[in-house]
């Protein structure tokens, strides 16, 4: 897949076009080599200021759910390396074959980058020898995915910056502690899983960390599927590679100990309220009856627990999904309604 690429209509005077190409060698399953010309051009538009992701999917590859990625908002610092890490970030769940990053990256960053993809078997192209440099910074971001585990974190956890997407924010609003990127990364996102769902959000993150001074992402995951804590340590490794550190302080936590990092119920309906434009009341999130269903066991609400655990059934019933660990949570809930004793999951079981 080519990654094409980034449109930065500031960088240049107005109707402008740059473009380059260059020949690479991809090996067939003949052991032969096949010849492929790879073309990028970025188009300068003084009208716009949005920074685009354009690929070009080939034979192999799977058809991303949009025909390029935006993001609202100028990028002005462009680390080679940094770049291609969030093209194949954007794009995880559908390259195969090969990526070809618009600038390249570095042998170093080369092959973290083909690990990302494992089990299959993608070439990387335009690796280039010479040395790029590192990139700097000092602050921490909580990359946030509005769930009641973002609310534990950020409650938490300190940090100088609060780093999430928004589908339906008018423009990007960047403060002294947060930061809200209009785009249409998520749609890119595989939504089964916690990690998954913050992948878009990573390559996001990846893009702006130089501007913004980011030197270590927070992830707000608590429970892994086997594949997702194999992913976990493949993009923990290919972020180090572009000097950029990956915590997960949740991740393995106990319910018990999670429902004392959550705000109180008024605080979590302000957080879900804020971080949920698109919905206009948070009693239609999952999360807020999970985070509901950790406080009201916590404090032995009996009421509460069970109107909170049938309130999480019947979301259920309309598609929404529960890791593993949440839903032995509900079946505690469950089985302590019926006067069974069940201690609380221990999630350090389940990961």
């Amino acid at each position: 897949m080519d990654t094409g690429s980034i449109f930065l209509p500031w960088a240049r005077p107005p109707a402008l076009s740059y473009g380059r190409s260059w020949e690479v060698f991809s090996p067939t399953a003949a052991a032969s080599t096949q010849r492929f010309e790879v073309k990028t051009e970025t188009v300068i538009e003084s009208s716009e200021r949005t920074t685009t992701v354009r690929y070009t999917p080939e034979n192999y590859d799977a058809y991303p759910p949009a025909a390029m990625a935006w993001v609202d908002g100028r990028v002005i610092e462009r680390n080679r390396d940094r770049e291609a890490a969030a093209h194949a970030l954007l794009l995880f769940p559908f390259v195969s074959g090969r990526l070809c990053p618009a600038r390249g990256c570095g042998v170093d960053v080369a092959k973290p980058l083909r690990e990302l993809f494992l089990p299959r078997n993608v070439l990387i192209e335009g690796v280039e020898m010479a040395p790029a440099r590192i990139p700097t910074g000092t602050r921490t971001a909580i990359v946030c995915d509005g769930s009641y585990r973002s609310a534990a974190l950020l409650k938490t956890r300190k940090a100088d910056l609060s780093f999430r997407l928004s589908e339906s924010a008018y423009t990007t609003l960047i403060g002294p502690r947060n930061v809200v990127v209009a785009s249409n990364f998520g749609v890119f996102a595989n939504q089964e899983g916690q990690l998954n769902i913050l992948v878009p959000a990573i390559a996001a993150a990846l893009l702006f960390c130089e501007d913004l001074g980011i030197v270590r992402l927070v992830l707000p995951v608590h429970d892994l599927t086997a594949e997702e804590a194999e992913l976990l340590g493949r993009l923990s490794a290919l972020l180090a590679s572009v000097n950029i550190s990956v915590e997960t302080p949740l991740l393995g936590m106990d319910f018990a100990a999670l429902s004392r990092s959550l705000p109180d119920l008024s605080g979590l309906e302000i957080f879900l309220a804020e971080r949920h434009e698109h919905i206009t009341c948070v009693e239609d999130l999952p999360d807020f009856w999970l985070a509901q269903l950790l406080l009201a066991q916590a404090s032995g609400d009996r009421t509460a627990t069970t109107q909170a655990r049938d309130r999480v059934k019947i979301l259920l019933r309309r598609g929404c999904r529960l890791s593993a660990g949440e839903q032995d949570l509900l079946s505690s809930a469950q089985s302590a309604s019926n006067g069974q004793v069940i201690a609380q999951p221990d999630m350090k079981s389940t990961t």
